[in-house]
């Protein structure tokens, strides 16, 4: 726990709806991609969409922007961090991290958040904008921001997930401490001062 603490460089940023037809990019290793289909199923299994598990495409990715971790594209399609993945296999201190990342992917999509359809726009200017298509590896893209209601409800639900395997949360919070004492402040749709106070005050709760 405390090594994880002094390594990790990454911040969460997920969550965009996408048109189909455009091509990620993905990246295919025989090593990694069971180790993540692994991971996944772990938390597959203790979601609503249990008896769905066949049916997930779960995919490594390079993201252009290397502090994009996660991407949920609806019906059951995801796409993964390749660089945390790999720090992930290597060294058990990044593994909470993907376990965060891919709870959160996977709430995305169980809350249906790719098919709403009053999402913000992704192509926002200012230091505080959202992901934009460039980000994803992609350059003209229709693809939107899921809004922070939508995120803080998928850190929502990927923390039940946590708590039905048994997982520390405090795991989940030091992790957006982590982030904090590091200076990053997240995005609009992805306030870490925000996250850090939903994930602390449900903490407390399954605690007390």
């Amino acid at each position: 726990m405390k090594r994880y603490l002094a390594v990790t460089v990454f911040a969460i940023v997920s969550g965009c709806t996408w048109q189909p037809g455009f091509f990620f990019p993905v990246v295919n290793d025989e090593r990694l991609q069971p180790f993540l289909d692994q991971e996944t199923a772990v938390i597959l299994r203790v979601s609503e969409n249990s008896g769905k598990t066949p049916n997930y495409s779960v995919q490594l990715a390079s993201f252009p922007r290397k502090d994009v971790l996660g991407l949920s594209l609806g019906k059951q399609r995801i796409l993964i961090s390749y660089e945390l993945t790999r720090r992930a296999y290597q060294d058990q201190a990044y593994r909470w991290l993907l376990r965060q990342t891919i709870a959160h992917e996977v709430a995305h999509d169980v809350l249906g958040h790719a098919e709403m359809k009053s999402q913000a726009t992704l192509n926002i200017a200012g230091p505080s904008r959202g992901v934009v298509a460039e980000d994803l590896g992609l350059r003209g893209v229709p693809i939107r921001n899921f809004s922070r209601l939508n995120e803080l409800a998928a850190d929502a639900k990927g923390m039940e997930y946590w708590q039905k395997l048994g997982w520390d949360c405090r795991i989940w919070v030091r992790i957006l401490e982590n982030f904090v004492e590091q200076n990053y402040q997240g995005d609009e749709y992805h306030p870490t001062d925000q996250r850090l106070s939903q994930a602390k005050s449900m903490c407390s709760a399954t605690e007390s």
